[in-house]
């Protein structure tokens, strides 16, 4: 057998997709549920056991267990066969099998890193002062446990012996980037070394490197810094094959889920503020690390939103750079808007968060429109009196103007600016470019083109023949009397085996335990509506031709339509 019709054959959608929402019964081998891919407060959602397929009403998606996966998991078609292969027990061919179980063999021996400086953290001496440290920093057990957050004591080789006695080699450490090369001897040593560890997973929940945050100075060694070794303030696990740092973005893993119920993604600079997001139950958090965001991270983010909210720690040394990754998410269609933390809530959302998490709420629901926090941010510490000073700002402002693509708004904004600045708006016209930039002609050529619904919404006419072909899935015996009724209209009643599955699931849906009498009239009705909508479509289109053959003089094609007319 095929592995794909195999893993199918070995799945049940139901069980599938209560995994992921709770279901209830609705019909005849049907479940439903709230929607996990749109908002709705009443139940569109159904899956159908005995069609192993599912269909949401309300946005218009469907099909079957893979296709739930890779929409819930934002994973695509490769990999949601690979993960439901393993739940399975069926065996993939593998295209390059070196390749994957190499990667696999590194997510090991990172998850076997995470948890020994995860039990460091918790069981060993030496790891005290970072106790403390982590009880201060508010991180309770449960979150450490939840995001893996170690100590990596100071030491050259207590990683390194540790998993060497689990049989991993020297070439699989340094592979994994978790430690160097000995300039000294052919040995290797610790990279990470009297560190608090912050465990880096990807999109699926596989370790895949590490971030070492050096720890304050103990207060008996702040009198003689030397002897406690400087470096970094954060150091990261280098580039391997599995750790690549523009393809990751820190705690997508958690907050996927609630990412795509939201449809909002929250962006922070640093790990902490995110993991501190999450603990206190804002979880549609990810962080970008302090860096600029990247387009592999926006195709990823991409998945499960269009929208996102920024948030930059109050100084941010990065917020320029995070600007520039910013034009990347313009590009790509994103809605962006930019949270402003109060001045006295903390230097960044991790303070905030501790201090009052309504905070940290308030701001994101009062965050900005991007391009109305660059027009503050532009006469922030700057005197619109100065002549040399509103040049400053009109040159922040006129390329952003210039990228938007509606000539009113844009005109809007350089009149706004304009008053606010005391200047002419055809001084500003004049030194702004036309807006068919680049930025609004050519969009980056690997953003990803927006995806089909799997199924459109259908017309009402569309509407109408689902309608009477679920009543006939359900009642084989009416199909005479349909036929019947509709004599004359051209109804394809072959149907194929996905217009079955989503018949069979609106079928549950319209007609649950409704008696063969109620089904008739049902139908009855439904013919008469139907065949009331093809005669009147029908009488349009002849009366266009006849008008046409009228003025081309043609007095028999005239007669020929008319003759149609009235059998209609």
């Amino acid at each position: 057998m095929d592995p794909v019709e195999e893993i199918k054959a070995r799945l049940d959608i139901v069980d599938v997709v209560q995994e992921y929402l709770p279901m209830k019964p609705a019909g005849t081998g049907s479940f439903k549920g709230l929607c996990p891919f749109h908002q709705e407060k009443s139940p569109s959602f159904f899956a159908n056991r005995a069609r192993q397929s599912w269909h949401c009403f309300g946005c218009a998606q469907g099909g079957d267990a893979i296709s739930f996966v890779m929409r819930m998991e934002g994973m695509e078609f490769p990999e949601a066969l690979e993960l439901l292969a393993n739940k399975t027990g069926v065996q993939l061919p593998k295209f390059d099998p070196q390749k994957s179980s190499e990667k696999k063999r590194l997510h090991e021996i990172n998850d076997l890193a995470a948890h020994w400086f995860r039990y460091t953290l918790l069981k060993d001496p030496r790891a005290e002062y970072c106790r403390d440290y982590v009880t201060a920093r508010g991180i309770d057990v449960l979150t450490g446990d939840l995001w893996m957050i170690g100590y990596a004591p100071n030491s050259w080789d207590g990683l390194t012996n540790a998993l060497k006695a689990k049989g991993i080699s020297d070439e699989e450490l340094l592979k994994a980037g978790l430690v160097s090369k000995s300039e000294r001897s052919r040995g290797v040593y610790d990279r990470f070394r009297d560190r608090l560890m912050i465990s880096i997973y990807d999109i699926h929940g596989n370790a895949v490197g590490f971030t070492g945050r050096l720890l304050p100075l103990a207060p008996q060694l702040q009198k003689d810094a030397q002897s406690n070794e400087q470096g970094a303030k954060y150091v990261n696990t280098p580039e391997t094959p599995v750790y690549k740092k523009s393809s990751i973005l820190f705690g997508l893993d958690k907050a996927k889920g609630e990412i795509k119920r939201q449809d909002l993604a929250i962006i922070v600079e640093g790990n902490m503020d995110a993991l501190t997001s999450h603990q206190f139950g804002v979880t549609n958090v990810v962080a970008s690390s302090g860096t600029a965001l990247t387009e592999d991270q926006l195709k990823l983010l991409k998945r499960f939103t269009n929208n996102l909210i920024i948030a930059f720690d109050q100084d941010s040394a990065g917020k320029a750079a995070t600007i520039r990754g910013l034009d990347i998410a313009r590009k790509m269609d994103f809605n962006i808007k930019v949270i402003s933390l109060p001045d006295d809530a903390g230097k960044d959302p991790d303070e905030a968060i501790r201090k009052d998490i309504n905070i940290w709420k308030d701001a994101i629901r009062q965050a900005q429109g991007l391009l109305e926090w660059l027009y503050k941010n532009a006469f922030k510490n700057k005197s619109a009196a100065r002549p040399e000073e509103k040049k400053l700002i009109a040159r922040d402002l006129l390329p952003e103007f210039q990228r938007i693509a509606d000539a009113v708004e844009r005109d809007a904004w350089i009149k706004r600016l304009a008053d606010d600045l005391a200047v002419s708006a055809d001084a500003l016209r004049q030194a702004i470019k036309p807006a068919s930039s680049n930025f609004n002609e050519h969009k980056t050529s690997s953003s990803p083109a927006p995806k089909a619904a799997v199924n459109a919404q259908p017309n009402r006419d569309e509407q109408l023949r689902d309608r009477l072909l679920a009543i006939l899935l359900l009642q084989p015996k009416l199909e005479a009397l349909a036929k019947s009724l509709l004599k004359g209209y051209n109804l394809p009643l072959n149907i194929t085996a996905e217009q079955a599955d989503f018949l069979a699931i609106l079928a549950d849906r319209e007609f649950e335990d409704q008696a063969a009498g109620t089904l008739q009239k049902e139908l009855e009705t439904v013919c008469t509506i139907l065949y009331s909508e093809y005669r009147t479509r029908e009488r349009q289109r002849l009366e266009q031709e006849m008008r046409q053959a009228e003025n081309q003089g043609d007095a028999a094609r005239i007669q020929d339509l008319l003759a149609q007319f009235n059998n209609l």
